[in-house]
């Protein structure tokens, strides 16, 4: 097997690679970390397979194929963190589609299909992709870490230590105890839903650690403000309000 990775994150491609040894030992394969490189590879050499991430640093997996005649396409997997990428992947006619974080037996199911000569369809895609959120879904309320990525590094942030979280745009920000910002890609919404009963929603942009808060103040009319223990403070929304005053133990005398 002659295999070409086109990953732009080198824990990625280095655990691609372990997996591939083992799978195919005295298989060739060769690396690419940009989109560029990928097509001289691809239009220059000849390859079985190619493991091919969605989301490169300059250009995408589909703009790499469209730069490669279709006849001339070795069988491709895709490899993403996104779902959203997953119908446009089988649109060129992928052999399958991994979704990060991937299982080893996962990968090896995808790697199969080469000798099938066969393409995941759509039907298994959904079905797929529908399993991996029943996953999630069990898991929810059951991480004590968030996984940070920066640059090729991972790193592991407790939620133990989060005073407060922002959002900002489709991302959110976190704020920990050493006065530390980190940058996740989630919606509030699935983020509470992940965190543990420790956390509490005060408006649409605002997640707070209950411990974190220092004090409420009744405005008036119905207005609160939440003072945090290192002076930031926080909007209760009409939304939220009932909840909050609820949960936190405070009448509401409105």
């Amino acid at each position: 097997m002659d295999i070409l990775i086109v990953e732009d994150e080198l824990l990625a491609r280095e655990r691609a690679k372990e997996l591939l040894k083992k799978k195919f030992p005295k298989g060739n394969v060769t690396e690419a970390e940009t989109g560029k490189k990928a097509i001289e590879l691809l239009l220059t050499g000849t390859f079985d397979l190619v493991l091919l991430d969605i989301q490169l640093t300059d250009i995408t997996g589909f703009e790499v194929l469209m730069e490669i005649p279709e006849d001339n396409r070795p069988p491709i997997i895709f490899i993403t963190a996104f779902d959203e990428f997953a119908i446009n992947a089988f649109e060129v006619k992928a052999i399958d589609f991994l979704l990060k974080p991937y299982k080893d037996d996962r990968f090896y199911e995808a790697i199969s299909r080469i000798k099938k000569n066969n393409e995941t369809s759509i039907e298994e895609l959904i079905n797929y992709l529908n399993n991996i959120k029943a996953v999630e879904r069990q898991n929810k309320g059951k991480i004590n870490n968030v996984v940070i990525k920066k640059g090729n590094s991972y790193y592991f942030v407790p939620t133990s230590s989060i005073k407060y979280i922002t959002s900002s745009a489709y991302y959110a920000e976190i704020f920990t105890q050493d006065g530390a910002k980190h940058v996740y890609r989630i919606s509030m919404s699935d983020f509470i839903e992940i965190l543990d009963d420790s956390f509490i929603r005060v408006n649409r942009s605002s997640i707070l650690k209950r411990d974190e808060i220092d004090k409420v103040i009744s405005e008036g009319m119905g207005d609160y403000s939440i003072i945090m223990r290192d002076t930031k403070t926080f909007n209760l929304s009409k939304n939220y309000r009932e909840a909050f005053l609820s949960s936190m133990k405070i009448r509401n005398k409105q």
